[in-house]
């Protein structure tokens, strides 16, 4: 390095640790009524990226966290923020796979995990209050000892949070039948970009007074306002037997086109799931299964949780018609938990094959067959493993892609093959993203499918709420 360049570097250095000396100076002044500031380095390093996004390699270095214990925190530090015109990104359980609640270089991050208390079960109006950071898994489990559940169901369920899904519209397999998490929530508190608290929405199924905010924060990724606590439906626990089971293809063009038959038969199935043969491969590994026998390349998993008469044979039937290879279906509890644990295990039998790339996106049904078929031709110079399987009951594929672990960088034909899914995506009639939402992987997919006349109008509603750009800023539009 020569001379003047060692000196501009130089420069920089002690510029930017000049600036990150004042940040951490000023914010020393936040004043929390009851939460916790964190400034040390390994803390904010460990919250500027999404652990489960595996398609970043380099996180960001936030100034601060803090540690949420009540609403008052929220409003503070949102105060605070907007005053300084300093980044706040919301982190639940931090379980997003576009890095949608990492924190931003510079910003703060509000860590609402402590927010964590079920306020009331509503079981003769058939609802729940709830604050932001409580677990989704744990809400359902408390309102089925009581004949109710949380529909809701992401294959992050166990650990994500009712905030995170509701930032995200979270979908998972039951989104067939019951929708996505927006189906479920009547009601929200929200603290605005200048500390101010507004409750929307209502404890009715049906409200038409206003417009109809409650659905706009939905799936907003924390660039409206912060979502503090929710009101959300719980449903009676569906009367009867359900029937559980799985059918092989030998292709997942195959099973697509079954998928579709099914759909449109009138039986409503809770759940249909799809897996390619790298993913019935990687399954049988993790598992010690033998999904795969008989050539089976695509593996369907189904049920029913109301079964009324006639409908297992007229399953069977479709199945049969469309070129199953085996059809096997239970109503026995712990077999039908047993098949229903294979689809929750995708994400983790792929995973050991490498650094995982997750994608989301989603096509009208009619399409399926189609997406299946480009999936399956693409192909890599890399020595990587790819995967196809999902939600195909309503046209949400999930194209995953494991790379070499010691790589430092995503291979670029990798990087090349995810921008051929999303252009031929959209090229259809699809969307790049079904229940992921943006954060920082798909920005550049917003424009060309929307179109700038909706970008604007979006760009113009966020600004009304935070006309000063703090709350998770270049995210979602």
């Amino acid at each position: 390095m020569n001379l003047s360049l060692r000196r501009q570097t130089l420069a920089v250095t002690t510029n930017h640790q000049k600036e990150a000396k004042k940040m951490a100076t000023e914010i020393e002044k936040l004043v929390l009524p009851d939460g916790k500031l964190e400034t040390e380095l390994t803390i904010r390093k460990e919250y500027g990226q999404n652990k489960y996004t595996q398609e970043i390699i380099d996180g960001n270095t936030p100034a601060a966290v803090v540690r949420v214990k009540s609403i008052a925190d929220v409003q503070a530090v949102l105060r605070y923020a907007n005053e300084r015109r300093i980044a706040v990104t919301a982190f639940g359980a931090g379980t997003s796979i576009v890095n949608g609640s990492a924190g931003q270089n510079e910003g703060i991050v509000l860590d609402l995990s402590g927010l964590n208390e079920i306020i009331e079960i509503n079981i003769p109006d058939q609802y729940a209050i709830v604050q932001a950071g409580v677990l989704n898994g744990v809400l359902d489990a408390q309102v089925r000892q009581q004949g109710y559940f949380f529909a809701p169901d992401p294959g992050s369920k166990p650990i994500s949070s009712v905030g995170g899904n509701i930032a995200t519209d979270a979908g998972g397999m039951s989104s067939l039948k019951y929708g996505t998490t927006k189906q479920s929530v009547i009601g929200l508190k929200v603290v605005l970009a200048d500390g101010s608290l507004v409750e929307m929405g209502s404890r009715c199924f049906k409200d038409n007074v206003g417009y109809d905010l409650t659905d706009l924060f939905v799936g907003s990724e924390g660039t409206l306002g912060i979502i503090v606590e929710a009101t959300v439906r719980i449903l009676p626990l569906p009367f009867g037997t359900p029937t559980t089971g799985l059918a092989t293809f030998a292709s997942m063009k195959e099973l697509s086109v079954a998928v579709e038959k099914i759909s449109a038969s009138g039986l409503a199935p809770s759940l249909m799931e799809a897996l390619n043969s790298t993913s019935i491969e990687a399954l049988d590994r993790l598992e010690q299964t033998d999904l795969g026998k008989g050539n089976a390349a695509a593996l369907l998993i189904f049920q029913l949780d109301v079964t009324p008469q006639g409908a297992v044979e007229a399953l069977k039937k479709i199945l049969h018609e469309n070129n199953a290879l085996h059809v096997s279906v239970t109503t026995e509890k712990d077999y039908a938990q047993k098949i229903i644990k294979i689809r929750q295990d995708y994400y983790q039998a792929e995973a050991a094959y490498g650094r995982l790339i997750v994608e989301d996106v989603a096509v009208p049904l009619s399409k399926l067959p189609a997406l299946a078929e480009f999936v399956d031709q693409l192909t890599f110079q890399t020595p990587v493993k790819a995967f196809l399987g999902g939600h195909a009951g309503d046209g949400n594929f999930h194209p995953n892609i494991a790379i070499p672990r010691e790589l430092n960088v995503i291979p670029a034909d990798v990087k090349a093959a995810i921008k051929k899914i999303f252009a031929y995506v959209q090229s259809i009639g699809g969307t790049i993203s079904a229940e992921h939402g943006i954060g920082d992987l798909k920005d550049e997919w917003v424009l060309p499918q929307l179109g700038q006349q909706l970008v604007t109008l979006q760009k113009k509603v966020k600004h009304t709420f935070d006309p000063n750009n703090i709350l998770n800023p270049g995210r979602k539009v």
